[in-house]
């Protein structure tokens, strides 16, 4: 008798227990962020969208509650910008979206666009410091973006930067998004790191996340682990961490929709 009341008590107890438990497991513990006021600039990669990029702002802000999404840059085919949304230096973290509407223009291109979004936020919004985050062979904007305009300082400083399923052997930028074979890789690639070192900032914090399938390619799909880690090698000059995320759903254009990339993102950028 006694057996049947504990049991006809503790069963229900462990279904709540293990409901609540699930329910936890589901809906990790909200990641903790300070508001540090300076705005992260986002820029997406070959053929992106303004939707690239656009869940990862709506979660930091709407899910999180750790950023706000304040404004989208275009810039169109000829290089001119316009704006759409408001961005208020006094937000919580505010995001900015970086668009291109020729998303097939080279590397180079792009990162002279970059140069006039960057002196436009500069003389409009009176921004001096800013975040990156960069998708794809946004992050090769980036570099050379970083490469020839961070130590201006008629240009904004950078203070961090993200890149996501980024490519950084320096071939995989010669024709686009399609990979090419070169002579003396090993040579070229430490000539190339050599001289990243040496002209980008130092001490910045650098956070790499690459993607990989589990199914024997060693990739998403689209860029190779080690490819986006190289950035180790890249950035030996900088503070530099890195992550992979295995399994199916850790495809090249997925990587900025998966939860774990957002938990890895926060304290990265927004921690204390």
């Amino acid at each position: 008798m006694i057996k049947r009341i504990l049991l006809a008590y503790l069963v229900p107890i462990l279904c709540v227990g293990g409901a609540i438990f699930s329910l936890m497991a589901l809906n990790p513990t909200r990641p903790e962020a300070v508001n540090t006021k300076i705005p992260t600039i986002f820029i997406h990669g070959y053929h992106g969208t303004d939707r690239s990029l656009h869940g990862m702002i709506r979660r930091l802000d709407q899910k999180y509650h750790v950023a706000t999404d304040s404004m989208i840059v275009h810039v169109s085919k000829i290089g001119e910008i316009s704006t759409e949304g408001e961005y208020n230096p006094n937000a919580k973290n505010p995001l900015i979206n970086v668009v291109f509407d020729n998303n097939r223009a080279t590397i180079t291109q792009q990162a002279m666009w970059m140069k006039k979004v960057m002196s436009y936020l500069q003389k409009h919004e009176d921004i001096t410091k800013f975040n990156a985050v960069a998708h794809s062979m946004g992050g090769g904007v980036w570099e050379a973006y970083l490469a020839s305009y961070s130590k201006d300082p008629a240009y904004p400083s950078i203070n961090k930067i993200v890149f996501l399923a980024v490519p950084l052997y320096p071939e995989e930028y010669i024709n686009g998004d399609e990979q090419v074979d070169i002579r003396n890789e090993q040579e070229v690639h430490a000539n190339f790191a050599e001289r990243m070192a040496k002209i980008l900032p130092k001490n910045i914090p650098v956070l790499i996340i690459a993607g990989d399938l589990n199914d024997g390619t060693k990739s998403d799909g689209e860029v190779k682990v080690d490819s986006v880690l190289y950035g180790k090698k890249l950035f030996q000059s900088q503070k530099v961490e890195t992550h992979v995320i295995k399994g199916p759903e850790a495809s090249h254009s997925n990587m900025h929709e998966l939860p774990a990339v957002d938990h890895y993102i926060i304290p990265f950028l927004f921690g204390e």
